[in-house]
Order: C-alpha cells, then structure tokens, then sequence
C-alpha cells in the first residue's frame, strides 16, 4: 500500500512540474490548497520553485562585475514553517566604493481567500539593512499576511564588483520540488569546480558567443584650420562563455541530526574557484593551482607574513617574559598567557589582520589574526620554531580544493620534540593543544617560514573528562540525601569554565538547580575556577524528594540517576554524515547507595560491557550490593572526535544498549 501511495505521489507531482508556471506572480490556486507537500507530509514548507542565474557583465572604464539573479517560491503549510517567510540576503560591504549591491527586491505574498486567490506586496519600508560586522551586511524582510497554506515569492540581484561566485545551494532543510541554475563564465576565467552532498546534480556545459562594445574617444587638430576636434571609435571584442545549468526535481530536506559539525559540509551544493584569469595578449595569471599557491599568496600578503616581520614594539616587555626561562615548555606557555592577557578579542574573526598588530598591542584590542600573529611572532623571538596555522572554523565550511576565500581563521603552532603544539590566544580558558570548539574543524594548514605548507590534523587526541563521585543515602520516607564530587579535564574543563566563569557561587548552584529541579543544593565548592592548567573540581551536598519511586510499599530508582543515559540520540534509519563529538570523551561515574534499614535488594539492573568495532568506543556498568550498600561504576569512553557514518548501525545499537540497560531500576523491598 505505501508503495502505491509513493508512486501516486510522484506522478501527481511530476504532472504538477509539467503544468505549473513558474513566471513570477503566476501562483496557481491548486499550489494554495496544497495541504502537505506530496514527497513529504512531514514537511512544515517547501520550495516550490528556485532559480538562479549568474552571470559577468561588462562595464567600460570598471572592467566585469558579477550579477546574481535569484527567483524563489516557497509554500508554507503551517505555522511551524513561518520562519520560510523571512529572507537575509548577505552580502560582502567592506567599504563604499568596494561593496557589493543587494537591489530590484520584488516580493509577494499569495493567499487562497473568499475563493480568489489574493496577493500582498512587501513594501519598501519593510525591507531592512542590517551590518553584521565590518565586513558582511544583509538585506532582510519579512513577508506580510502570514497564514497556513500561504505561498511567498520574490527575487532579487546581488551585483558583486569581485570575480568569484558564491557557491550554488541547492538543497535546504525543507524539500525543494524544482530547481533550475545558470552560470555563464566567459573564457577569461577559469574556475575549479566540486560538488559536495548525496543528491545526483544534473549539469550540462555549453558554449555560447558574447562581445564586448568598447567605445574610444579621440581629439585631434586641423592645422589648415587651426581647429580642435573630437571623434569616437566603435570596436567590438567577441569572446566565448562557458555555460553551466543545473536542472533538478524532487530533491528531499536536509535535516539535522545530532552531532554534526556544521550542516552546510554536507548540503548538496556546487562550489566555484577562480583559478585563473587569461585576458587577450597577456599572460595567465594563477590563483589557488596547489596548495602551495595558496601558502605562498597568503605568506605574501602584507596583512599577514608583513605583520610576523613586525617585532619592535613587543620586544622590551617580552624580552622580560623570557628572561632566564629556559624550558621551552614553559616559555610557550608564558608568552601564550602574556598574549592573552596583553590583547582581548574583539570577536571579529580573519586570516588578515584588521588595523595591524602593534595598534592591536598598544590598544589592547584585535581580531583573530592580530592577536595569534602577535603570538607566533613573540614565539618566533624566543627562538622558538613557531608559524601560523590557518583553518576554515566549523561554521565556515571545509576547504574541498586549493583554495584562499575557504579559510577565515589563524591560529599558532610550535613544533617541539617531534610534536606539534597549536594555540589559540582569543579565548582566556582555552590551554595549549585545548583549542576552542570552533577551531576544531578536521584540518587546517601550517604556512612556515619559507612559504611551503603542510596539512595539520586538528582532531583532538586528548579526551575530555569528566569523572564523578557520589555517596548518598536513601530514607525510609523515599528522600535522598549525599554528596558529589565531579572533576573535569582537558576540553570539559575549558567548557565548564566558558559557562560558569564568570558567574559567583551563587548563580552556578541555582543554575544546576534548574538544570535539575529535583535536587536542592548546599556546601557548594569550586576548585580551580581560574586556574586553567588544573582540573576544575565541583563539590556539593544535595537533598532531593523526587529521586525515588514509591510503589506499593516498594521502592525504584536508577541507580545512576542523573547521570543514566535514557534516550538514544541516534533515532534514524540511516545515516550519511560523519558523527562529530568534538573531542574524544570519557564519562565516569562512582555511586555509593545506602539503603533504609527495613529495606532489602529485590533486584539490581544486570551489569553490561560493549565496545564499538575498531576500538571506538566502550561502554561498561557494574552493579555490586554488600549488605546495605549498593556499588554502582558506570565509564562511557568514545575514543575519536569523528566517528565514521559507514559504522552507524554499530553506534545506534550501542546506544540502544546502554538506554536499554539505563532504563533498569533497581527495586528495594522491606525485610
């Protein structure tokens, strides 16, 4: 029966792409009674229609600009899918004269009412301008007339005075029923070209003819006449354009799943590299061929490699930090914590410095590169093997092929012994080789001294601890009562302190109360809160009502509590991503159980021990009772960051075990 409900579906809407006009405004009323999206009835929106063309236009004295043209139609079927009604259009605005132009915004709302299908225009007041940082603004709106059922459409230009091409999306987190793109590129440039994402693209590549019409002005001198004139001179340039179209239907909603980096590395897309530019009589010039390329045109750059030849103005009060420190250990870590305390980050991120590094130094203020650049070249002047390590960060993407606009972010690496040390002086809590999470981002690229380079695993290899010991007892009345102790380490450690650093006492014991509203919290005590190369120790006495179940003179509990495992987080069929923990992961947890005196064990949850295949990972509990004291050790250990999707079967089942396991009371009875 599903079978034939599904190729009902198709053919109803594959007869809905031949006879639908896509013209914009041209909504049908079959579209506005649509009540779900045929190919997915879970779906709260759909695009109904997208098309994109993108094309170079040539302007005399200003050389070719790249026009975007954007055409969208997107049907939303209930009010979990209104936030399809609002639009951000981004765009590159580093200055006046260099900025790119979002205009020609023409949008409407469609809506079936008094059976006819009525229209509402977004007006221009409703069409706002908004700065994200120095360097990116977006053009936003929201759609007016919102209603279940309702369609909206617009489209746009985004003109761009610089030669890439913003990469082609073409699957998003609702489904989209048609796609259609053109990319025209004449034959001065060339661009490398990947796909990333499971959905087949359909492409066809063609040529056509274009021309430019140049116009030459001229003034010359009759000296019979001793008259000055001015003439002008047509002359026309042919020229070939590459075309590229993609022509897609039916492609099903991306959607989220528990750890996944960033969502966008797997979205089904086309991505467009300038690797080079061949004007008529001149030599071709190269951009990103080699990763070694890249290397050397960002070594070049004066924002970057000029900013690590600029010493001066650190050297009187670093030389102090060096003095008679000889462990070069110990003076990596004295010029890391002088950075961090020296210069703040001001929360913009780059692989070039902003306002250059001494101003950086002297305001005490900068972004990502100033304050990292600063930091290699502080090592550099200690006489350590210092560079600077570029990376692309988690919401920024991955790098798919040489590439300079695919990296955003620079950090410092040491090579020392053998081994690589890598350091990120924006955040105050972040240790060597304990980078912040938005820098782990698979790997990134060491640019040393002589411009070569070298790809740099960013997994984490330490684990990120956290370890737990609690002693409590059970009354008669069902009331729990004890004491805990958690110690965390390494990247738990710099998480714990992110969140609650900068909260007293206080406020971190009555946000773990309402975390968990079943304890009332007291003697709490926190070790090593600023301290970052300690482990952050947690201790607290607690009292709860609400722990235990009493049933017919019986007593339930689980014997971890809090800390059990009772909801697998891998729920699909199938899975295509990678899953990404972050960091390798260890859980430990000691619970020591008194029971009330009348009471006895009736039963205990049975102990388990599994390991996922490779080495992956273990999970183990184990469940002891001697006489009124029940023994309970439970360890969860992931042994990577990046646990690989042709292995889902095996961790979802793993999971399924644990909560299975997890889910098990233990039952007292009286005696």
């Amino acid at each position: 029966m599903k079978k034939v409900f599904l190729i009902v579906a198709i053919i109803i809407a594959t007869n809905q792409i031949i006879a639908q006009n896509y013209k914009f405004g041209k909504v049908s009323e079959e579209e506005l009674k649509e009540k779900f999206y045929p190919l997915d009835s879970s779906a709260n929106a759909a695009v109904l229609y997208k098309k994109r063309h993108t094309f170079f236009q040539y302007s005399q004295g200003q050389g070719f600009s790249v026009v975007t043209e954007i055409h969208e139609r997107i049907k939303i079927y209930n009010k979990e899918g209104v936030d399809w009604a609002t639009k951000r259009i981004e765009y590159y605005n580093p200055s006046a004269n260099r900025s790119e132009k979002v205009t020609n915004i023409n949008a409407k709302t469609f809506v079936f009412e008094d059976g006819e299908i009525k229209e509402y225009k977004l007006k221009n007041n409703q069409i706002f301008n908004e700065e994200n940082n120095k360097y990116w603004a977006e053009k936003k709106f929201t759609m007016p007339n919102i209603v279940d059922g309702c369609i909206v459409e617009w489209e746009y230009r985004l003109s761009s005075p610089y030669n890439g091409i913003n990469k082609v999306e073409m699957q998003f987190a609702i489904p989209v029923k048609k796609f259609e793109c053109s990319i025209e590129i004449p034959e001065y440039y060339k661009f490398n070209i990947r796909q990333i994402g499971s959905v087949k693209i359909n492409s066809t590549k063609s040529v056509k003819s274009g021309s430019i019409s140049l116009t030459q002005k001229y003034r010359a001198e009759m000296k019979l006449k001793s008259q000055v004139y001015t003439s002008f001179s047509n002359h026309k340039i042919n020229f070939l354009t590459d075309v590229y179209k993609i022509e897609n239907d039916n492609i099903p909603a991306l959607l989220e799943e528990p750890y996944v980096n960033n969502i966008d590395n797997y979205r089904t897309s086309q991505h467009f590299e300038l690797s080079s530019i061949k004007w008529p009589n001149e030599p071709i010039e190269y951009f990103s061929k080699s990763w070694e390329d890249v290397a050397k045109t960002i070594f070049k750059e004066e924002d970057f490699g000029g900013e690590l030849r600029k010493t001066s103005y650190f050297e009187k009060e670093i030389d102090e930090v060096i003095r008679n420190n000889s462990d070069p250990s110990k003076l990596i870590v004295s010029i890391f914590e002088f950075v961090k305390q020296k210069v703040k980050w001001n929360d913009y991120r780059g692989m070039f410095s902003d306002n250059g590094v001494k101003k950086a130094y002297e305001t005490g203020s900068g972004n990502t590169a100033d304050i990292n650049l600063m930091l290699v070249a502080m090592l550099r002047h200690a006489r350590l093997n210092a560079d600077p390590l570029i990376l692309s960060t988690r919401d920024h993407g991955i790098p798919l092929f040489p590439t300079i606009r695919g990296f955003n972010y620079v950090i410092a690496a040491v090579e020392l012994d053998g081994s690589l040390i890598l350091l990120d002086a924006t955040e105050k809590n972040s240790t060597p080789n304990v980078l912040p999470l938005r820098d782990l981002n698979f790997q990134g690229r060491i640019i040393r001294k002589d411009g070569s380079s070298e790809l740099v695993d960013l997994t984490p290899k330490q684990s990120a601890i956290t370890s737990s010991i609690c002693s409590l007892e059970i009354d008669e009345m069902g009331e729990i009562s004890g004491g805990i102790r958690k110690t965390y380490l390494n990247f738990h450690a710099t998480s714990y302190r992110d969140k609650y650093g900068k909260m007293d006492d206080e406020k971190i014991i009555a946000k773990l109360e309402e975390e968990n509203d079943k304890y009332e919290i007291s003697e709490f005590k926190l070790s090593n809160k600023s301290e970052i190369y300690k482990p952050i120790i947690e201790s607290y006495k607690f009292i709860s009502e609400n722990s235990v179940d009493m049933i017919g003179g019986k007593i339930y509990f689980n014997p971890l509590f809090d800390a059990a495992i009772t909801e697998n987080p891998f729920k699909l069929e199938q899975r295509e991503f990678p899953i990404d923990f972050g960091t390798p992961i260890n859980y430990k947890q000691r619970v020591s159980i008194k029971i009330p005196q009348e009471y006895s064990v009736e039963s205990i949850p049975n102990d388990l021990a599994i390991g996922l295949p490779n080495n992956y990972g273990v999970y183990k509990i184990k469940i002891a009772v001697n006489d009124r004291i029940i023994n309970v050790f439970s360890e969860l250990k992931i042994n990577t960051a990046i646990y690989p999707s042709t292995n889902y079967n095996e961790i979802k089942e793993f999971y399924k075990l644990i909560v299975n396991n997890n889910m098990e009371k233990v039952v007292l009875s009286k005696s």
